[in-house]
């Protein structure tokens, strides 16, 4: 369990936190998808979404939104939240796109997770959008049940670039972003 020296807190990142974000968003997708894809095409995915140039000009963009989730002021997770164009399968109204949420696996169970989609959630609400959804890799069933658990809804499939591929996503909104689950 977290103890209260271990609170987790969570902050809008800002171009200040770009080089902190890049080294946590290569960690967390080697830990997410190091079972399910060769490292070296996760490590040219995690160049291309977390340069510094990229990440600077996302984190200064009013329309992106980073949060980042922290431990005794030491990063272990993050969310990004953007109003993106939609996919069909996605009906609701005002839709936001959490294009990621991931955690740094010694995390992952201990509340960070939960807290960046409580804050992510309560910024959609705040903020006026009426439908968050958002694409999970098929096979990433913690992912899934975790979605589930915040009233996340399957409403179709898609494929989506992975390198040199393409892989099947689920996609997944809740209508309601109201923060209670």
């Amino acid at each position: 369990m977290i103890t209260t020296e271990e609170a987790i807190t969570i902050h809008r990142a800002t171009a200040t936190d770009a080089a902190v974000l890049a080294e946590l968003g290569r960690r967390t997708m080697r830990q997410t998808y190091g079972a399910s894809f060769a490292i070296k095409e996760i490590d040219h995915v995690a160049e291309q979404r977390f340069n510094l140039k990229r990440l600077t000009a996302e984190l200064s963009n009013p329309q992106v939104l980073y949060l980042m989730a922290t431990v005794n002021q030491q990063p272990c997770g993050y969310a990004k939240l953007e109003p993106t164009s939609t996919p069909d399968a996605i009906p609701g109204l005002h839709p936001l796109e959490l294009v990621h949420l991931y955690v740094d696996s010694q995390w992952i169970g201990r509340g960070a997770g939960a807290k960046l989609m409580q804050t992510a959630l309560e910024f959609a609400t705040s903020n006026g959008f009426a439908t968050c959804w958002l694409r999970v890799l098929e096979s990433n069933n913690r992912a899934i049940a975790f979605y589930r658990r915040w009233g996340f809804v399957e409403v179709g499939s898609d494929r989506y670039p992975a390198g040199e591929t393409s892989v099947t996503v689920l996609l997944m909104m809740r209508s309601s972003v109201d923060t209670t689950t």
